[in-house]
């Protein structure tokens, strides 16, 4: 299958839905900027488009796109794995998460930021915080690194993830994603095809999917989210009927 980044019919389709919905919920005005070419992506994929919407919903939180500030998450136990190890006294001055320096659970919990004379904070939960350990990171390690060991826009594509989807590098990946959202929908059918889960969104396998796509650790907590928001997804685009 030709990547879905260099199918020339994705690359020309429209971006918007065609027709709007008419409401003011977060998953409808996701769908209203994105939902032409999810759905056209999703017909040459054999996936239906609340499948695609749900997993959007789910993973950005419904944030709307700003252009050159993709939605993020860092993680600082990635940055830790891809440069910590090397320099640890910096990180620790600046990072934690689970399982490291007496922080409880696991390593994808417990994250914290300290960026000057404040105390630790968590910086999960909005935009602001994520960009600040972002820059911090970038400081730190430099771009490449920092862009490695984060998650970027409506999918939210591990930057460390960037050649599965067709860029030379994390930080092409994301000046792409700030650009347009065209480029994080192809991303996301380029990872699912990479990864082999398409077939787990055609069949509704919604813990299938969450495992490779989240992780197997807390694939059950992400696969009932992801049903709750196929259910609201189905209901939203009935409403086009």
């Amino acid at each position: 299958m030709t990547a879905f980044r260099s199918d020339p019919r994705l690359a020309r389709h429209h971006l918007k839905a065609r027709p709007r919905i008419d409401s003011r919920s977060p998953m409808a005005a996701m769908w209203n900027r994105i939902g032409g070419l999810l759905e056209r992506a999703g017909r040459i994929a054999g996936l239906e488009p609340a499948a695609m919407l749900a997993v959007w919903t789910v993973e950005c939180g419904g944030l709307d796109f700003r252009r050159g500030r993709p939605v993020l998450r860092f993680e600082p136990h990635v940055f830790f794995a891809r440069w910590g190890t090397d320099n640890e006294e910096a990180f620790d001055a600046h990072f934690q998460f689970g399982g490291r320096m007496g922080v409880e659970g696991a390593r994808w919990q417990g994250h914290r930021l300290r960026s000057g004379a404040d105390g630790w904070r968590r910086f999960h939960g909005e935009q602001e915080g994520e960009y600040e350990a972002f820059a911090l990171a970038r400081r730190l390690a430099g771009g490449e690194i920092a862009c490695q060991c984060a998650s970027f826009g409506g999918p939210q594509i591990m930057g460390f993830n960037h050649a599965l989807v067709g860029y030379d590098s994390a930080e092409a990946m994301v000046r792409a994603f700030g650009r347009s959202e065209r480029w994080q929908v192809l991303a996301f059918f380029d990872f699912c095809a990479a990864k082999g889960i398409l077939d787990t969104l055609r069949t509704r396998d919604w813990k299938g999917f969450a495992t490779v796509y989240n992780g197997p650790g807390n694939a059950e907590a992400y696969a009932a989210k992801l049903q709750a928001a196929h259910g609201e997804a189905l209901a939203l685009l009935s409403k086009m009927q």
